[in-house]
């Protein structure tokens, strides 16, 4: 196989890299960004049309081009794009909805057909009568009951109807054998090797993690204090049903008596609470606003005297009759959940405040955690956590132990992820040194890199087997990704596809 491009254009280019010096570098277009998605959810194969087609001639669609080869579309049954179209369209039944799903796959098919056939002409690729023969028995066109090749029904097809399956196999075969070839490359042992050691220096890390917790108790109070409704709590039970119409329903059938509350719920309730008979327990006014479409029901809710039906009242889970069950109370500011609750709606609904306070704080306890980790978590009430040893993965590849399987909080991972230099910072740092703030999460971390031992050796095994597996796929990936960045791709194929396939409807 030529491995340098030569004037036909037939090996696949490097990605990115330019052809001529005025050539143009195609962007990420809709229609590339349909057609990898399309290649993701539908693997790479090439489809034998499941029926020939003879079609008198008829207008060509072109959608774009490949090294100057058009990608069209012609009702012809020796027309790629066309037997494609049809092959999808009887596997997957045309809709309006999926029409141009089924468009866009058979486009990318016929342009990687016709990548891969241009290699194959460069490296003088043909068809042998074998490869011709084993082709027409492997169709699946021709089989009897038992799924066998049956020699009379093929015989019994018209000549016709023969020369165009030939003529469909002599143009895909070369294209197969080529992708064949390329996607069954073994990988070599110092591949394996150089992708082992990737992993062979992982690094141990600990942080302490700096959020709204740490806002003080005594401002959390008298934040409370100043603003108590979205702290009240109330005891309620709840039935939740689909619509409005039903809702009223149950309502008249509980207020004349023919049903209880407690029943209703158990029996016609598609909440949670209906296996407690409808009980809520003690609700947040804070919380109940999340439930309700109109915030200003929640208020409704909380007015309503003890033993009372509410309305019913729209959710974002159906329609929802409550019924007071206690008094509205202010919260009980001694319960640590409570504060913590408290401290969280601070953080979402007056951020200013938040945020300014806990960027403080942290910058405190980085200050004191340079001098002493351990005592600087221990003197401001936070924890470490611990991060088992990692390595080095700035591109999240799936062959590194990176941090995404060893920090349970996810909060360094998320950092590390959010900036890879800060990634880089803390993995050639010397071991003990204090690194942060960095902002993660509803906060910010300091972290403190450790010292990680040696590689886990499970890992490296389990490593080379599942590189050397997966090395046909990561071919493949490598096709699709050089041909649809090549400067040889045109791909007019969302505007085609409006202009002449939408429009024609």
């Amino acid at each position: 196989m030529p491995s340098d491009n030569n004037a036909n254009g037939a090996t696949l280019p490097e990605k990115g890299k330019k052809i001529g010096k005025d050539k143009k570098k195609h962007g990420k277009s809709i229609g590339w960004i349909i057609g990898v998605v399309v290649l993701i959810l539908i693997s790479v194969t090439f489809i034998l049309p499941t029926t020939v087609f003879s079609v008198g001639n008829s207008r060509s669609i072109d959608f774009g081009s490949y090294n100057g080869e058009k990608i069209s579309l012609e009702m012809a049954y020796d027309n790629y794009f066309f037997n494609q179209l049809n092959s999808l369209s009887q596997m997957y039944p045309m809709s309006t909805q999926n029409m141009m799903q089924l468009y866009a796959q058979a486009f990318y098919q016929t342009v990687f057909h016709t990548a891969l056939s241009q290699l194959a002409d460069t490296a003088g690729i043909t068809v042998s009568d074998r490869m011709l023969s084993s082709g027409i028995v492997n169709s699946g066109l021709y089989r009897d009951e038992n799924g066998a090749f049956d020699m009379d029904a093929y015989n019994a097809a018209s000549q016709v109807e023969k020369d165009a399956l030939k003529n469909q196999l002599r143009s895909m075969i070369p294209s197969q054998v080529v992708y064949q070839d390329m996607t069954s490359v073994k990988t070599s042992t110092a591949e394996n090797e150089f992708v082992a050691a990737l992993n062979a220096s992982p690094r141990a890390f600990q942080y302490i993690a700096v959020d709204y917790n740490s806002y003080p108790d005594a401002d959390a109070i008298a934040y409370a204090e100043s603003n108590p409704a979205p702290f009240m709590t109330k005891a309620l039970s709840v039935i939740t049903v689909a619509n409005e119409d039903a809702a009223n329903e149950l309502l008249a059938s509980i207020q004349s008596g023919e049903t209880t509350f407690e029943d209703a719920a158990a029996s016609s309730s598609t909440d949670s609470y209906s296996d407690d008979n409808g009980s809520m327990g003690n609700v947040v006014y804070n919380d109940l606003t999340n439930m309700l479409s109109n915030e200003e029901d929640a208020a409704t809710v909380f007015d309503t005297a003890v033993g009372e039906l509410t309305a019913p009242v729209q959710g974002y889970t159906g329609w929802m009759i409550f019924r007071a069950d206690g008094e509205a109370t202010p919260a009980d500011t001694t319960d640590p959940a409570v504060l913590s609750d408290i401290k969280r709606y601070i953080s979402l609904n007056d951020s200013e405040t938040m945020d300014a306070f806990v960027a403080a704080k942290a910058d405190e306890v980085f200050a004191a955690a340079s001098e002493d980790f351990e005592k600087a978590a221990a003197d401001n009430g936070l924890e470490i956590t611990d991060v088992n040893a990692s390595s080095y993965n700035p591109a999240s590849s799936t062959f590194i132990n990176g941090l995404a399987g060893n920090d349970a909080e996810g909060l360094l991972y998320n950092a590390a992820v959010s900036d890879t230099a800060f990634q880089k910072e803390i993995f050639s740092a010397p071991d003990n040194s204090v690194h942060g703030p960095v902002a993660s999460g509803s906060g910010y971390i300091i972290v403190r890199p450790v010292s990680g031992g040696t590689a886990d050796e499970s890992w490296v095994s389990y490593l080379n087997l599942a590189y050397t597996a997966s090395s046909a796929s990561l071919a493949a990936q490598d096709i699709q990704s050089s041909i649809l960045s090549s400067d040889g791709f045109e791909d007019n194929f969302i505007n085609t596809y409006l202009s002449e396939v939408m429009m024609a409807q």
